[in-house]
């Protein structure tokens, strides 16, 4: 049985908001939530991020976006009286790293060593699977994916129809120092530490260890009770030895960059229906069926309740399929 846990560790304490839509309500910029006495989860509607406050400075995961980090930095500045001194990136994707530009003036930056290549490559590898024509440039008619879809005027800097790695990531300051497995950050008396799971979701993935407050924070190759949105063209393999060596660490929150706070164990209940995707896919493609087929008639009973599930369960069966095919 797997069960659905709602945000227990803490109360919110911001909830601000900018605008009135039509009816009278308003749209939230972003909440903050604390998760202990010293560690607080950042929010929009659809992203997470982290950040540790001691006496020396914060220590601040992915920036999210440019317009929530300047809402974050001044609530940190109206709030707090030390500066945010170091921003980790959890990996290279911009719907989690950009806007670091905004904490420029007193952060390094810190992120796995493969982030470098990445960011140099003409395109984010979530830009890439989109790059439909291969040339290396994502046309307004090829940014599909939300993130993209929504963000492509942004991005599109110099006005012509297609955007690149370096307009992607204008927002995003480069690494000043990177780590090959794992790195130790010491601040104000706390420890923080950041670990490669793996290959998972993205070549260049970092997972925070908060020791002192029994919490990880980990960006989509983990999610608590959520549909992820895609694989990421990674096998079901991968992400069982990113999550088991996660699994090995002490900690009891477990904070996804998307979705609920859950606890160390609904990681295991995620790796679960991982696993069930591709034993039904791969049971589906034995019998002979299609993937049209499978997408129709394929259904997880044991984890309809997951947010999402309506939504992504096709895709997820036919990313699946294509992985397990190679087609």
């Amino acid at each position: 049985m797997h069960r659905t846990l709602l945000r227990p560790y803490g109360a919110l304490l911001i909830a601000v908001t900018l605008g009135a839509c039509s009816g009278g309500t308003e749209t939230p910029v972003g909440e903050i939530v604390s998760v202990t006495d010293n560690l607080y989860e950042a929010r929009t509607a659809t992203h997470n991020t982290v950040f540790l406050v001691t006496p020396e400075g914060i220590i601040l995961c992915d920036p999210i976006s440019p317009a929530f980090s300047q809402w974050l930095k001044a609530e940190l500045d109206a709030r707090f009286d030390v500066p945010v001194v170091y921003v980790i990136y959890s990996h290279h994707h911009p719907d989690h790293t950009a806007g670091g530009i905004v904490f420029e003036d007193t952060a390094r930056f810190i992120a796995h060593e493969t982030v470098v290549a990445e960011r140099n490559a003409p395109l984010p590898s979530n830009a890439a699977t989109l790059d439909s024509n291969g040339d290396g440039r994502l046309h307004r008619t090829e940014a599909t994916a939300l993130a993209y879809n929504r963000d492509f005027d942004h991005y599109n800097r110099d006005g012509d129809d297609f955007i690149t790695s370096a307009e992607i990531h204008a927002d995003t300051p480069a690494p000043d120092v990177v780590y090959a497995d794992r790195m130790t950050i010491r601040l104000g008396g706390s420890t923080v530490e950041l670990i490669h799971p793996g290959k998972a979701h993205s070549d260049d993935m970092s997972i925070v260890l908060f020791p002192g407050e029994g919490a990880l924070f980990g960006v989509d190759f983990m999610h608590v009770n959520r549909f992820p949105a895609t694989l990421g063209g990674y096998p079901v393999a991968r992400y069982a030895e990113a999550i088991a060596r996660i699994q090995t660490l002490d900690y009891q929150i477990a904070i996804p960059g998307h979705g609920e706070i859950g606890e160390k164990a609904d990681l295991g209940v995620f790796l679960d229906f991982l696993r069930a995707l591709e034993t039904a896919v791969a049971d589906g493609i034995a019998d002979g069926r299609s993937v049209e087929d499978l997408q129709e008639n394929l259904e997880f009973p044991d984890y309809e309740d997951w947010l999402l599930y309506d939504t992504r369960r096709r895709t997820l069966v036919a990313e699946t399929f294509a992985l397990l095919t190679g087609s």
